[in-house]
């Protein structure tokens, strides 16, 4: 009996390995389902799971379970990268801008805490590093600092403490990580209580589209051409119908304009002022009810786009208007909507918002493909190129003044970058990179709880006595400072001085902090979507800069690890 227990727990060979780490995977994913008045710290589970293991003596074969951790790193990282790809880019339209600056201040604020601590406490950088991964909920930025620490350190032994250092400053510091900013957030909502009733503020004022009815009255545009009001506004609105003398018209760019024509128009909400002027007048009723009513020959139906033909195409190429009589109004990826510009290239699993006689669009969803089968299975193959363009890419060095060694982007920082490049450029070459949502949620929770799992096993083995006779307490009392401090001053300018909402506030913090927990606890009450799309504007960024600016301080001051 003993003899089997010692091959299960710590006989360190390939299949006990294996065995050990799914056991640990398969433990904190059930402990991350349950939740405690709300809170749960989900996936994250698996560290603390794979650090008590190893704490009661489990061991394995350390060089496969690297292989295994870093494996489930980049496969979370890149999957992460292809989601949040379309929207990285689109963030930085518009109010996506401040939003993603006031997360890079409170990502300085982070840093500057980290070397102020380097100067006034005496810890080393190694323990700091994972200090400040744990304050802020983020493990990728850990592991890129890992990978630095193994390039610029020359001795094993000193590689293998600074990389331990790190993963258990991580876990000492990660629950409060969550906890601070939560309890930042409900201190703001208290001090800010007018803020929390705030709606429809940075988010939706230019982001979101409308569909408003308006009725031409400038006399100039009598007799004008469609196309010449799309030259005016450059193609940043759709004329979905057109209503005149009794009877629904689909507009082409060569239908002529006459006064007293009502126009179903879709825009951005910021555009809707120049349309007014343009038009001379607006119907606030917004009443669909006289557009798609019984005796109306046009009907509107959304469309799916799964043909790889039309993977990557500008919706001009198709010329959708002149070959089917029918308009595309919108376009929604991801859950956002888009106008139907036509320099706008569709992707698989975009839905189309089409309005024309039915069998125009039935001819037009031949075109497209509209069936959900082709989406249901993965392209296997640009997930596997795309992680190896990651590793390519991360492999590549790069060499900077004042740096000890070239800077690597490692398993980190190059599969983050290739896949938001992915996710925002592939269909352009052709390249279907449409993963289901689920599919990806899938890679990326397993990915995680790999990596999460073999960092516990790796590093649990002396998490105990570092926080009781190491600098565990103090990594803890530093990291609840860098949770709070940074995150509660920049909650209290941004509320105080701008016009920035509370929701769009807590959206902005939490994303910038890599913190959805935080995020559905203080405001998961709410109808209103700002949060969620505030935290998803900042998100990206923030996880590729976290990554790469840890990896650069490691790199800048080797010594100090």
């Amino acid at each position: 009996m003993e003899a089997a227990w010692e091959a299960i727990w710590s006989s360190g060979t390939p299949i006990q390995t294996i065995l050990l780490l799914c056991v640990v995977c398969a433990v904190g994913v059930y402990l991350g389902k349950a939740k405690i008045k709300g809170f749960t710290l989900g996936v994250t589970w698996v560290f603390f799971v794979g650090i008590l293991f190893a704490h009661f003596g489990a061991r394995v074969n350390g060089d496969m379970l690297r292989v295994i951790q870093d494996f489930g790193l980049i496969l979370f990282i890149y999957a992460l990268g292809v989601q949040v790809g379309p929207g990285f880019v689109s963030s930085f339209r518009q109010h996506g801008v401040w939003l993603n600056l006031w997360g890079l201040v409170l990502i300085a604020g982070g840093f500057a805490a980290l070397f102020i601590l380097l100067e006034t406490t005496g810890l080393d950088l190694s323990g700091l590093i994972g200090t400040l991964s744990g304050a802020v909920t983020n493990t990728p930025a850990m592991a890129a600092a890992q990978q630095t620490a193994t390039t610029v350190l020359s001795d094993p032994a000193e590689i293998l403490r600074s990389t331990n250092d790190m993963a258990i400053a991580t876990a000492i510091t990660y629950p409060m990580g969550v906890v601070g900013v939560i309890l930042v957030l409900a201190l703001l909502k208290r001090l800010f209580p007018h803020k929390t009733d705030q709606h429809s503020t940075l988010v939706d004022k230019e982001s979101q589209h409308t569909a408003r009815e308006y009725v031409v009255s400038n006399p100039a545009l009598d007799g004008q051409k469609m196309s010449s009001l799309q030259d005016i506004l450059g193609g940043h609105f759709i004329v979905s119908r057109l209503f005149r003398d009794g009877e629904y018209i689909t507009p082409t760019k060569d239908t002529l304009l006459h006064t007293g024509d009502h126009l179903r128009v879709a825009s951005e909400r910021g555009d809707v002022e120049r349309l007014t002027y343009l038009f001379g007048t607006v119907e606030d009723r917004n009443d669909e009810l006289k557009w798609d009513n019984d005796r109306d020959p046009l009907v509107m139906q959304r469309l799916l786009v799964t043909k790889e033909s039309c993977n990557g195409v500008k919706l001009s190429q198709l010329r959708i208007r002149s070959r089917f009589d029918v308009n595309i109004t919108r376009v929604t990826r991801n859950g956002m909507e888009l106008v139907a510009r036509p320099n706008l290239r569709l992707h698989m699993g975009d839905r189309l918002s089409a309005v024309g006689r039915e069998k125009d669009i039935k001819e037009l969803a031949n075109l497209v493909g509209n069936e959900l089968k082709p989406l249901d299975t993965p392209y296997v193959v640009s997930i596997f190129l795309g992680i190896a363009l990651g590793c390519l890419l991360g492999m590549i060095p790069v060499y900077l003044p004042g740096l000890a060694a070239p800077l690597r982007l490692g398993l980190a920082g190059g599969p983050i970058i290739v896949g938001i490049l992915m996710g925002a450029y592939g269909p352009r070459f052709k390249m279907n990179i449409y993963i289901t949502t689920s599919a990806n949620l899938m890679l990326r929770n397993l990915g995680l709880a790999l990596f999460l799992g073999g960092l516990g096993l790796s590093s649990g083995q002396h998490f105990w006595e570092m926080l009781v006779d190491g600098p565990g307490l103090e990594w803890f009392a530093w990291g609840t400072v860098i949770t709070i401090v940074p995150t509660l001053l920049v909650g209290l300018v941004v509320l105080k001085w701008t016009n920035m909402s509370y929701n769009v506030a807590s959206g902005m913090l939490t994303g910038a902090m890599a913190n959805p927990m935080a995020l559905s606890l203080v405001s998961g009450g709410d109808d209103d979507d700002d949060p969620t799309i505030s935290y998803a504007t900042v998100y990206p960024l923030a996880m590729f800069a976290r990554v790469i600016l840890s990896q650069l301080v490691v790199g800048l001051f080797p010594g100090l690890l």
